[in-house]
C-alpha cells in the first residue's frame, strides 16, 4: 500500500523549512502573495530565509538576532497582501518599520473583489557555481498563524537557457503584482528566470503540473492593469465539470458553484459525476448542498472531528491552550474518462467569489497512470480505519441547519480603504508633517500614523499631521470606525527611508556593549549559538566595554575574531562595513573604524572608509 500524502499527524510541514534552500545557496529575491498579513508572522520570514539551520527561542527573542536576519534579506522580501487585510499587532515593534518597504496592499478594480492567492516564488544562487535555483511554494494558508488545516506544496527546478511555456502563469502573476510596487522594475530579472526553468521537481507519482492563476487576465480595469494574452486560459468550472468522480475539500462553499460541478440542475439522479465527496466546514453546507453529495452509496460530507479543537491536539510545543480549528485546505481530485487523473491545490474555494470575481491560484498536478484513484485519495484523507491516530474528520449523516456560533461583529472597512489614496512626508527644520489624502470625509472614521497613539485625526479629504519625529514615521497608518482598528500601507512620497532605518539601527544598538556583540556575531555565528543574550552583553562589559563609551581600545577577542574571518570568511567584513555605516560615532570609537578600514583593505575590498 502506497505511503499516505495527506497524514495530519506525519506530514505537516514547517513554513519556514518549505521556504529555505538548502545551506550553499543564497536567496536573491522572494515574493509572497497572501490574502491576509500578521505582522508578527511576517517577522518570522526573516528569520528563516536568512539564518541557516533551526533558530532557538532566545535567538527569536534576541533584538540583535532579528535585527540581522532583517539587514540580510529585507531589500529582497516582497509581500502582497489584499488591501485592508493586515492585521493590527499587539505590540507596535520599531523592527515592523524595517519591513514596511517589503509590504504592498493589492487594491482590485473593486472592492467587493479579493486578491485571494497563497503563494511564494523564491530565487537563489549556488555560492559554489552560482547555478540559479527557483522554488515555487504554493498553500492554502495566509501569512498568518491560523491553526487550521492546510496544505502546501514546494517545487524547485533551476534556470536553463531556453523558455518554458509552462511556467509563463507564474510569471503572468508576478507581472500582475508588480503593479502595486512602485519598483516593479525589480522583478523583471526574477520573471525572466521563472520562464527560463527547465522544469519544476515533482514527487514520484506525478507526471506533469500546470499553474494556474485567476482573475488576472483580460482588459483592464478600473485602473488595474490586467495581463494580456491571446490564449485561452481554462476557468475552475471547466477543470472540475464532466468528471466521473469528484473529491472536494473547501471551507467557504456556494450553492451555485457546487450546483454547477455537480451538474445539480439536471433532474436525472444519474447525471454529475458518479462519486463525489466533499471535506467542508458544518456551519458552510445547507440542505441543497448536502443533498447534492448524498445521491448514492459512498457518498458523503465529512466535516472536522470535534476532538481536533481540544486542547490536547494543539499542544505542539509553541501553541498551547485552546484555538479554533477547522478545515481551510483547498484541495480537487478529478477523474475524467479518457484522461489523466488529476489534483488541484491552492487557494480556490468553491464559491462564487472565488471563481468569478477574486485573483487566485491552483497548482495543478497529473498522476502518473496508476498511482492514484479516487478511493485512494478519499482513503488518504479520510482514514476511517487508522485506529492509532482516529480520523480528522467525521461524516454529516443527516442535514440540520447548523447554527452559527455568535461571533463579534466585524466592521466592514472596504469602502474607507480604497478611499485613502495616498500620502507624502515634508521635512522642515529636523522635524516632519506627514499628510494624507483621500476622496472624501468620512463621518465616524479616524486616522493616526502607525507609531503615533496620540494625535488622532478625522479622516478628511485632507489630513494633516506635524510635529513627527524621524522614528515616528511610517508607511502604515491605522483606521478606526466603531471601536474597531484596520492598518493599511500606502506609499508615501518623500519618506526618508534611508535616514529612518538608521535611526531604528541606532534605537536597537543603543550603546557600545551592544555594537560589540553585534560585531561579534557577525565576525563568528557560532558565538552566539549557546549564549542568551543577557550573557553576550555581560561578556561584552566584561570585555571592557561600556555605556559610558571610555575603554575605546579594540577589545583582544574581537581582534582574534577578525584575523579568524580574514583568513576564512573575509565576506563577512562587508556586513560590518554596513552596521557600522548606520550606527552613530560615539558607539564605534575610531580605532575600530580604523582597524575594520585596515582588514578590509587585507582582505582586497578598497577601505571606504566612513563618510
Amino acid at each position: 500500500m502506497p505511503r499516505r500524502r495527506f497524514d495530519q499527524n506525519n506530514d505537516r510541514v514547517d513554513y519556514g523549512e518549505l521556504l529555505s534552500a538548502d545551506a550553499y545557496y543564497e536567496l536573491d529575491q522572494a515574493v509572497g502573495l497572501t490574502y491576509s498579513l500578521d505582522m508578527e508572522a511576517l517577522m518570522g520570514i526573516p528569520l528563516c530565509l536568512g539564518m541557516h539551520g533551526e533558530m532557538t527561542t532566545g535567538q527569536k527573542n534576541n533584538p540583535l538576532y532579528v535585527l540581522e536576519a532583517i539587514r540580510r534579506t529585507g531589500k529582497k522580501l516582497s509581500i502582497f497582501c489584499n488591501v485592508g487585510c493586515i492585521k493590527v499587532p499587539k505590540a507596535e515593534s520599531r523592527l515592523y518599520a524595517l519591513l514596511e518597504d517589503s509590504i504592498h496592499e493589492v487594491r482590485m478594480p473593486n472592492y467587493t473583489n479579493n486578491f485571494h492567492p497563497k503563494l511564494w516564488v523564491l530565487q537563489y544562487h549556488n555560492i559554489h557555481d552560482g547555478r540559479v535555483l527557483i522554488k515555487i511554494v504554493t498553500l492554502s494558508r495566509n501569512l498568518t498563524f491560523d491553526q487550521s488545516m492546510d496544505v502546501a506544496v514546494d517545487m524547485d527546478g533551476f534556470v536553463g537557457s531556453t523558455i518554458n511555456p509552462k511556467n509563463q502563469p507564474i510569471a503572468d502573476l508576478l507581472t500582475f503584482v508588480s503593479q502595486f510596487d512602485s519598483n516593479k522594475n525589480r522583478y523583471k530579472q526574477l520573471i525572466e528566470n521563472v520562464r527560463r526553468v527547465e522544469r519544476f521537481s515533482l514527487l514520484d507519482c506525478f507526471d506533469d503540473y500546470e499553474f494556474h492563476p485567476f482573475g488576472i487576465y483580460g482588459k483592464n480595469d478600473n485602473g488595474i492593469k490586467k495581463v494580456s494574452t491571446k490564449e485561452h486560459h481554462k476557468t475552475p468550472r471547466e477543470m472540475f465539470r464532466d468528471c466521473y468522480a469528484l473529491f472536494v475539500v473547501s471551507p467557504f462553499l456556494s450553492e451555485t458553484v457546487i450546483g454547477d460541478l455537480l451538474d445539480d440542475y439536471s433532474k436525472s439522479p444519474e447525471s454529475g459525476p458518479v462519486k463525489r465527496c466533499l471535506i467542508t466546514r458544518d456551519t458552510s453546507v445547507t440542505k441543497r448542498i448536502y443533498d447534492a453529495f448524498n445521491r448514492r452509496e459512498g457518498d458523503g460530507i465529512w466535516v472536522i472531528n470535534p476532538a481536533l479543537s481540544s486542547n490536547d491536539a494543539l499542544e505542539d510545543g509553541d501553541t498551547f491552550g485552546y484555538a479554533s480549528r477547522d478545515i481551510h485546505a483547498k484541495v480537487y481530485f478529478t477523474d475524467k474518462y479518457n484522461e489523466p487523473k488529476r489534483l488541484y491545490l491552492g487557494s480556490l474555494n468553491a464559491s462564487n467569489n472565488a471563481f468569478d470575481h477574486n485573483v487566485e491560484f491552483l497548482l495543478e498536478l497529473v498522476y502518473k497512470p496508476y498511482h492514484a484513484s479516487y478511493w485512494s485519495v478519499m482513503e488518504d484523507f479520510i482514514p476511517v480505519n487508522d485506529e492509532k491516530n482516529g480520523c480528522p474528520f467525521v461524516q454529516m449523516t443527516s442535514f440540520e441547519e447548523i447554527e452559527k456560533a455568535e461571533e463579534e461583529n466585524d466592521v466592514d472597512f472596504r469602502e474607507v480603504v480604497y478611499g485613502v489614496k495616498s500620502a507624502e512626508v515634508i521635512a522642515e527644520d529636523g522635524v516632519f508633517t506627514v499628510k494624507v489624502y483621500s476622496d472624501q470625509l468620512y463621518e465616524g472614521v479616524t486616522i493616526r500614523p502607525f507609531y503615533v497613539k496620540t494625535n488622532i485625526q478625522p479622516l478628511a479629504e485632507e489630513v494633516v499631521f506635524t510635529g513627527l519625529s524621524l522614528n515616528n514615521l511610517s508607511n502604515m497608518f491605522i483606521l478606526t470606525k466603531e471601536g474597531a482598528d484596520c492598518l493599511i500601507r500606502l506609499e508615501v512620497d518623500g519618506m526618508p527611508s534611508e535616514e529612518r532605518e538608521d535611526a531604528i539601527f541606532n534605537d536597537i544598538i543603543s550603546n557600545r556593549p551592544m555594537f560589540m556583540t553585534y560585531m561579534r556575531y557577525l565576525l563568528d555565528e557560532d558565538f552566539y549559538d549557546s549564549v542568551s543574550f543577557e550573557e553576550l552583553l555581560s561578556q561584552s562589559r566584561e570585555a571592557g566595554d561600556n555605556p559610558e563609551g571610555y575603554g575605546f581600545a579594540v577589545e583582544p577577542d574581537i581582534y582574534e575574531r577578525m584575523l579568524k574571518a580574514a583568513a576564512e570568511y573575509p565576506e563577512r567584513f562587508d556586513s560590518m562595513y554596513e552596521v557600522v555605516e548606520k550606527i552613530d560615532d560615539d558607539k564605534i570609537g575610531e580605532e575600530f573604524k580604523q582597524l575594520l578600514e585596515l582588514f578590509i583593505r587585507a582582505a582586497g575590498g578598497k577601505g571606504k572608509g566612513r563618510k
